[in-house]
């Protein structure tokens, strides 16, 4: 399957907060929208999600316009996994994730064993399993995104949308989550994540896009789009691309984005903040 957005503008107020956003994902891919605060990342996301309306382009999934309104239909396109949850009560993990499957579900049946039969295939697949019965407000938030990623599995998407799926989360738990990302796009799930790391992009993904205040929206190959040039002009700091050499790695080297603090060329800009009288006792 091809998902589509052609053209898409949205905002809030009649005022666009993002415009003329196009790009293509197939099945299987992995996309990475990168970007600074601000600049419309989640304001994208809830638009092709139909939480706000387009004012200008559209959604497509193999050629066919996608009707926000029909969210049945939605459901069973694209599932979302969101930045952060707390639910309102305190649910035990696996009711959390059968509730994905109410997306699907008529609209006055609850929940059959098959939902829960198929809820513990996802919880063995995600290999969290020993969560099922635990109470989701007292797991980690690592565990949680693993739960909320079963959770819109449920919905049997063909997408996922992952608003910042790693945010807040330790550096072990965030390669936990990339390394489902990549076993999920091995199973034909497409996916489009958003990251303020460009260095998930080189770990996990097919293709990058850049929201940028001064440059158009760009997609492209990770090598077109996670470069040193792109990357300045969207964040504003210097930083180099580089490849570190790993014998016991499948491609021998690993591509890594290096921020550039300090150097003899580039004071680190600390240096030059001023700090009020009252906290010089403590700086020195």
């Amino acid at each position: 399957m091809k998902l589509e957005a052609r053209n898409i503008c949205a905002g809030y107020r009649n005022v666009d907060v993002v415009r003329n956003v196009s790009f293509e994902l197939e099945s299987g891919e992995v996309l990475c929208l990168l970007g600074p605060n601000g600049v419309g990342k989640t304001t994208l996301f809830k638009s092709l999600l139909g939480f706000i309306p387009f004012s200008n382009g559209g959604l497509y999934v193999d050629g066919k316009h996608i009707d926000h309104k029909n969210r049945r239909e939605m459901a069973s396109l694209i599932g979302y996994v969101p930045q952060v949850h707390e639910p309102p009560f305190p649910f035990v993990v696996i009711d959390v994730v059968v509730m994905g499957s109410i997306a699907r579900a008529d609209m006055f049946s609850g929940p059959s064993k098959d939902a829960f039969d198929e809820a513990d295939e996802l919880l063995e697949l995600l290999e969290i399993s020993y969560l099922r019965d635990r109470v989701y407000t007292e797991i980690s938030g690592g565990e949680r995104q693993m739960v909320l990623i079963a959770r819109a599995l449920m919905q049997n998407p063909a997408f996922l949308m992952m608003d910042e799926p790693t945010s807040s989360l330790d550096f072990g738990n965030q390669m936990r989550v990339l390394a489902q990302i990549c076993a999920l796009a091995k199973r034909d799930v497409g996916i489009i994540m958003t990251s303020h790391f460009p260095d998930h992009a080189f770990l996990c993904c097919d293709k990058a896009a850049v929201m940028s205040r001064t440059e158009p929206f760009r997609v492209d190959t990770i090598e077109n789009i996670v470069t040193e040039e792109t990357l300045q002009n969207a964040y504003g700091i210097p930083v180099r691309i580089a490849s570190i050499d790993v014998p016991d790695h499948p491609d021998n080297s690993v591509t890594t984005c290096v921020p550039l603090l300090k150097t003899k060329a580039n004071p680190c800009p600390c240096d030059s903040i001023e700090m009020p009288a009252r906290f010089e006792g403590a700086r020195a």
